[in-house]
């Protein structure tokens, strides 16, 4: 996808925990994101391949949306992703990577996983097709920050959409509230 590139070494300060105008400085200084004219906080693109990729940095905790205490700091980033011709996991960890660069990929590669869902056994008990057992994640947990990836299978089995939020630890236990009440969860010990 064009949406990204690779090997980029990028500052990584547009990230959960800074102001809305630092992360609109950082996201306007992003080679990766290239945000076009009046794009701060939200970036949309659509590639002539008809994949599509969105950036949003936001006020609001990852998950359902709540009143935030306040609108002075930025609490999840998420990027999301369509790919006609199929997107993986890796994929995912990819984008992370490129777009915050080597501080947070370096985070990323050492994060330990907290969450899975579906649970494992949900899966090889699954008859057939279901959107609950098709929404596929993980959730890792770095030092610096907390790395929800996601990815829908078609009922075709193909995998062409998926979704990645970076936010700060003290919202990994609303995250996994919500996933608990979605779906059956294999949490680690923590």
């Amino acid at each position: 996808m064009a949406c990204w590139a690779t090997g980029l070494q990028l500052a990584a300060w547009g990230i959960p925990g800074q102001s809305p105008d630092q992360v609109a400085a950082w996201v306007r200084d992003n080679p990766v994101l290239r945000p076009r004219p009046g794009e701060t906080l939200n970036i949309n693109r659509v590639e002539p391949d008809g994949s599509r990729f969105t950036f949003l940095a936001s006020v609001a905790p990852p998950g359902r949306i709540i009143n935030p205490l306040d609108r002075e700091t930025i609490r999840s980033e998420r990027m999301t992703f369509f790919r006609p011709q199929g997107l993986t996991a890796e994929d995912l960890f990819q984008a992370i990577r490129d777009v915050y660069g080597p501080e947070i990929a370096a985070d990323l590669d050492q994060a330990v996983e907290v969450i899975r869902y579906p649970s494992p056994e949900a899966l090889a008990g699954s008859p057939g097709y279901t959107l609950a057992l098709a929404i596929q994640g993980v959730v890792l947990r770095g030092n610096q920050f907390v790395y929800w990836l996601e990815l829908t299978q078609n009922p075709d089995g193909r995998v062409q959409q998926g979704q990645v939020w970076v936010f700060q630890e003290e919202w990994l236990p609303k995250v996994e509230g919500e996933l608990a009440e979605r779906f059956p969860l294999q949490v680690m010990t923590r």
